[in-house]
């Protein structure tokens, strides 16, 4: 599964770019501004793509702070990585179900829009937790609703036709069972987010 899906996206790339427009940068960047990251924060970008968060991230964390941009694609990371550049930015290479942190690195992990895509669902969310600081989030956003999420993979078939985004009873289970607090889901219509928070200590 992990397999099919990194060979999808280093496929698709080149050309990655080409197909998101005005109103996906929009989406992107109303969402990760919204967040009001703390200045100073170590911050994972898990499934980074070809990087379109990363400069709102920057911006949010500071000079002090630090992002991570995590894809199993590793062309994917080839293309963020010629686009950005930063004192405080590095790629990963890897598959965030084994992620090659130390326990309690970042105090932000973000999915965005890539969290349908992962294989192991509850897997993740319990490394996710592992890395997070006490008091930490996990953000998931997606651009659309789950919904049109969905739908969408459903209509593009092949490695992704089966790449779900779970609804809000299953959502919130995976989190809890992992550890997480506080979970929180909006699925307003043209976006979804789903916050929840490691224990403080």
């Amino acid at each position: 599964m992990v397999t099919a899906t990194r060979s999808f996206f280093n496929a698709r790339a080149d050309t990655w770019d080409e197909g998101h427009g005005a109103h996906d940068v929009a989406a992107s960047e109303n969402i990760i501004r919204g967040l009001a990251i703390n200045p100073g924060s170590m911050v994972l970008d898990v499934g980074c793509g070809t990087g379109p968060i990363i400069p709102w991230l920057l911006e949010a964390v500071g000079s002090r702070g630090r992002v991570t941009a995590l894809d199993i694609a590793e062309r994917m990371l080839h293309i963020a990585r010629a686009k950005h550049e930063a004192p405080n930015l590095e790629y990963i290479h890897a598959d965030i179900a084994y992620a090659p942190f130390l326990d309690r690195s970042f105090d932000e992990v973000v999915c965005h829009n890539c969290f349908p895509h992962v294989a192991d669902k509850e897997e993740t969310t319990r490394e996710i937790f592992r890395i997070l600081e006490p008091g930490g989030r996990v953000t998931v956003c997606q651009n659309e609703s789950r919904e049109a999420v969905n739908a969408m993979h459903r209509r593009i078939g092949g490695e992704v036709g089966e790449d779900e985004l779970p609804d809000e009873s299953d959502m919130t289970g995976i989190f809890s069972r992992a550890g997480f607090i506080n979970v929180l889901i909006l699925d307003g219509g043209e976006w979804y987010s789903m916050q929840a928070r490691r224990p403080e200590a």
